[in-house]
């Protein structure tokens, strides 16, 4: 429900307490590290032995190791499972992890090796398979490729592009050299396969007139035959598939150690991230300093930790113009919509938090746009279930999951209030199956014959909705001491839309549109009082809305833009409509439901396309209903209502902690 006050805060201790000073400091995660201390001929910045870039290689390779495993042995994974959370350990896990570490290192190493000599092996076996199809056009062929001649002849045996007939082969070649011998061994449309013989001393001339026609030589060059060489490259493919099978069960042997290898990841994190801070403190010869930012709650934590050393702890608040980080505290309510709030931009300096407001108004909106009491049930359900499950939720998720929980029971809550439990489904389903219908009638109304009521409904709350915006603009406006924003900002827009409103509501035209036909609630003079008032602050707001601008034209005529925001105003408040739209869409898409499934009679085949039938419609129904309900609030809150008070651009406190992927650190608490 606030913006956590923060403080500079500064810490010097002995060097050789650092290390343990800065593990219990990383385990808090308390303190947002900044250079505060100015570093001379004592105090100097020195780089820690061990490089950032070491921490980082032993990361990749772990997760390149559990990559392989995955492989192998993908990890189980329910739809569900991301709800599960980072598993806990504790503080005397992590300091025995220290013995494992050159066990676990030597096996993430040897699991990258059997990777590599696997993937080798693989393309091994790919480069003689391969050989193998080069080879398919000399089978018949028995005489190593490798052969080229003999003491007195010369042989080429190769491939000519295309397809030859010996009479082509002879013509090029046995009109200059009529002592020559040709054979084919295979042909096709693509090559030719030959083997010419000549005399030794003629070899170059040979060559020179094959060459010229697109002789090649084969890619396969060995000294055997080739079904001999192809025998052989089976064999070896066999034996290489047998090698790949025996490293790929070792890798798979170490799947039980999967565990240990995603600590050794979180492990050699966390020793990144206290390595780089000690990289980054000043130092003397015997003592060290860690300054930054830390909540002003969490300080007599921290005293109490350190007690056990000889600090000194130093504390003062940040100066005016210090762009101080933000966290935000809010009760386990408010904090469900932390999120939304957060996806949108941190509070500025002066400004408050608004989590507490946008909850008050967040699940009554969200609420509304579904408006079904059984659907609202399963979304409540299903987050408490999830909830229940799973109490390593992460802290974000689980503040997403409450946000659905506590809009499921304003869906309930509205659901009972306009009738509606799945549509009308129990009507229909009493009515169709068992002859009799029971009606379930609404504690208030029902949206779908009373839509302009609900429309009525959906706008006041919009213009309270709107009109806590400007309030909250106008406490800030008085923090700040600035009253003469506060009178023609806040107070003046006030005048103009209640004035506005009054002279609405004493028209019979707007009352006819609003509530069916009822009496105007005020007579046509305070109506028109409600104009002039209007009209005042109007002619105040144009006098005063550019009192930024010393030129008095430009200040008038940013007055008159000024007060052409009323046009939105009346925008903002339409957009309020859309919870009666997403309201009745969530109600008659069951009904639709109701209505099809019934169709084909209350028999045993009625029956099963009517549960086919409601459910795939409701299961469609609640998804696209619940996604519009989540896009819309929030478009209600960050549209409509920041725009009246809330800017952000504050930035995020980035404490030095202790970041991990697979496992969350539980430190121990002395009771």
């Amino acid at each position: 429900m606030a913006v956590l006050a923060m403080k500079r805060i500064s810490i010097c201790g002995l060097k050789q307490d650092r290390k343990a000073i800065l593990e219990i400091l990383q385990r808090q995660g308390e303190i947002e590290v900044q250079d505060f201390v100015k570093t001379d001929a004592v105090f100097k910045k020195r780089p820690m032995p061990i490089s950032g870039a070491e921490f980082e290689r032993n990361i990749h390779d772990a997760e390149a190791a559990i990559e392989v495993l995955n492989t192998y042995n993908e990890e189980k994974s329910g739809m569900l499972s991301s709800f599960k959370g980072r598993d806990i350990i504790t503080e005397e896990e992590y300091n025995g992890f220290k013995e494992k570490y050159p066990e676990v290192y030597k096996t993430v190493q040897r699991i990258l090796a059997l990777s590599k000599e696997v993937a080798e092996k693989n393309a091994e076996i790919v480069k003689c398979s391969q050989q193998i199809d080069m080879l398919a056009p000399w089978e018949g062929f028995d005489v190593p490729l490798d052969t080229n001649g003999t003491d007195t002849t010369s042989i080429f045996i190769g491939a000519l592009p295309g397809e030859w007939t010996l009479e082509n082969i002879y013509k090029e070649l046995a009109q200059q050299m009529p002592e020559i011998d040709v054979d084919i061994i295979s042909k096709s449309k693509d090559q030719t396969c030959v083997m010419v013989v000549c005399r030794k001393e003629n070899y170059a001339a040979v060559n020179g007139v094959l060459r010229g026609i697109g002789f090649a030589y084969p890619a396969v060059s060995c000294p055997l035959t080739p079904v001999e060489q192809k025998a052989k490259l089976e064999q070896d493919i066999e034996t290489l598939k047998e090698e790949v099978k025996a490293c790929e069960e070792e890798i798979m042997s170490y799947d039980p150690q999967r565990p240990d290898i995603k600590f050794l990841s979180d492990y050699q994190a966390i020793r990144a991230e206290k390595y780089a801070v000690t990289s980054s403190l000043p130092q003397s010869e015997h003592t060290f300093v860690i300054s930054g930012y830390t909540p002003a709650k969490s300080v007599p934590r921290i005293e109490k930790a350190l007690e056990q050393f000889d600090v000194v702890i130093e504390t003062k608040d940040p100066g005016k113009k210090e762009k101080v980080p933000v966290k935000l505290q809010n009760n386990g309510f408010s904090s469900a919509v932390q999120g939304v709030v957060e996806s949108y931009a941190l509070p500025k300096k002066g400004e408050i938090d608004p989590c507490f407001i946008i909850s008050l108004f967040y699940f009554i909106f969200f609420g509304f746009m579904l408006a079904d009491f059984c659907i609202g049930l399963l979304i409540f359900l299903g987050a408490l279930v999830l909830l229940l499950k799973n109490k390593n939720m992460e802290q974000g998720l689980k503040n997403n999951v409450k946000l659905f929980m506590f809009g499921g029971i304003a869906a309930m809550f509205f659901g009972v209030l306009f009738g509606s439990y799945f549509g009308d489904v129990i009507p229909a389903v009493s009515g169709t199956f068992f002859g009799h219908a029971i009606v379930v009638k609404p504690l208030w109304l029902d949206m779908t014959t009373n839509p302009m009521t609900v429309l009525t409904l959906a706008l006041i709350m919009g213009l309270i909705h709107i009109f806590t915006g400007m309030a909250i603009n106008g406490y800030q406006l008085l923090r700040k001491k600035d009253i003469v924003g506060f009178i023609f900002d806040v107070i003046f827009w006030y005048i103009i839309l209640i004035g506005l409103i009054i002279k609405a509501l004493s028209m019979q035209m707007i009352m006819d549109i609003l509530l069916s036909g009822s009496a105007p609630i005020f007579s046509a003079q305070v109506g028109n009082i409600g104009m002039y008032a209007a009209g005042i602050a109007c002619i105040g707001i144009i006098a005063m809305g550019g009192r930024e601008s010393k030129n008095i034209g430009k200040r008038l005529l940013k007055g008159v833009y000024a007060v052409y925001g009323i046009t939105g105003y009346l925008s903002d408040l339409l957009s309020y409509s859309r919870l009666l739209a997403l309201g009745l869409a969530t109600g008659v898409i069951s009904s639709v439901a109701n209505m099809i499934g019934t169709m084909f009679g209350n028999g045993v085949v009625g029956v099963i396309i009517y549960i086919f039938v409601f459910i795939i419609i409701n299961a469609i129904n609640i998804g696209i209903n619940t996604l519009g309900a989540y896009v819309h609030t929030n478009r209600l809150q960050y549209v409509e209502f920041f725009g009246r008070f809330y800017d952000g651009g504050g930035r995020p406190f980035q404490p030095y902690s202790i970041k991990t992927k697979y496992y969350k650190f539980k430190e121990n608490r002395k009771k």
